[in-house]
């Protein structure tokens, strides 16, 4: 029988200076995953507020001080010879000029030059993460293509995505995702998304499916996978995925037959898997810091999110 893993809890901050660029620290090449680029931070001491510590962590680090934080992704991961919590935070407010205190060399990085560093992979959902938004929104099907466009230019581009289900297919609709500057993905046709600059393509259960057997899709954008079980988590995990919708959370009334997962089951199916989540299924923007404090990124969904009136 083996013996278990040592655990550590960890917080690390996500520091944005004035020009929208992102600390990042190199760590000790003697150290467990040496030489590798990382969000600043450290150990979490036992009882110590996840704020507190990336205070202390970030002071005795960086220099920096006056830190406030708000969080913004749980990761649970599973190296060969460890296993780690990392409780990652979105720095609000500092003082000071970040140096690394401790020898360590401290590089200010524009996020999207961040996908060209080498991360621990628990870090590296947190590199896709930066590129999203926190709500993930789905058009409804049963408005018609005016209703759906109006509906569009509601929505805020800078903390809302588009996933047009049952809508990729329609020019007039991609088209005002595009005027509105909406990050949107299209469902299942990799060759569609290429024509019509989709940020990212998302897999249905049959898509998935159809990726298992024939590859993955030709597609260089953000790839994303509807999930609902361990199984398919791992299929989108070997098709090289960023994102994956995980549900249902709760009981929706547009599946009434699927059992839902909870927090806790949805918790249980996240921890240990290196990609960003968002909670599908009776969940909306209220539901967020919720689904972080369970190790998703963001919330998904129709009703709860569908702007209304």
């Amino acid at each position: 029988m083996s013996s278990p893993l040592p655990e550590i809890v960890v917080v690390a901050g996500i520091i944005p200076d004035a020009d929208d660029r992102l600390c990042l620290s190199r760590r000790p090449d003697h150290k467990h995953q040496g030489g590798l680029w990382e969000f600043p931070g450290g150990k979490v001491e036992p009882g110590e507020a996840l704020d507190h510590a990336l205070a202390r962590e970030l002071h005795e680090e960086l220099g920096l001080d006056g830190v406030r934080s708000i969080p913004f992704l749980t990761v649970r991961h599973r190296y060969p010879d460890l296993a780690v919590t990392l409780h990652f935070r979105e720095v609000t407010a500092y003082t000071g000029v970040a140096h690394g205190r401790e020898g360590q060399p401290v590089e200010w990085v524009p996020r999207a030059e961040l996908s060209a560093r080498a991360f621990p992979e628990a870090n590296r959902p947190v590199a896709v993460a930066l590129r999203l938004p926190p709500e993930w929104v789905i058009p409804p099907e049963d408005l018609d293509e005016t209703a759906v466009v109006e509906g569009l230019a509601r929505l805020d581009p800078a903390r809302q995505g588009v996933y047009l289900r049952g809508w990729s297919g329609h020019p007039a609709v991609t088209a005002a995702c595009r005027a509105r500057g909406l990050r949107f993905w299209v469902r299942d046709d990799a060759g569609l998304a290429l024509r019509e600059g989709a940020f990212g393509l998302h897999l249905s259960g049959e898509g998935l499916a159809r990726a298992q057997r024939e590859g993955a899709p030709a597609f260089e954008g953000l790839l994303s996978v509807a999930c609902h079980d361990a199984g398919q988590i791992d299929a989108a995990r070997a098709l090289g995925a960023d994102m994956v919708t995980l549900s249902p959370v709760r009981a929706t009334p547009t599946h009434p037959e699927a059992a839902p997962l909870g927090w806790d089951g949805f918790d249980e199916l996240v921890a240990g898997n290196p990609l960003v989540f968002y909670a599908l299924g009776g969940v909306g923007p209220e539901d967020l810091a919720t689904a972080r404090a369970h190790g998703a990124y963001g919330v998904a969904g129709i009703r709860g999110l569908w702007p209304r009136g």
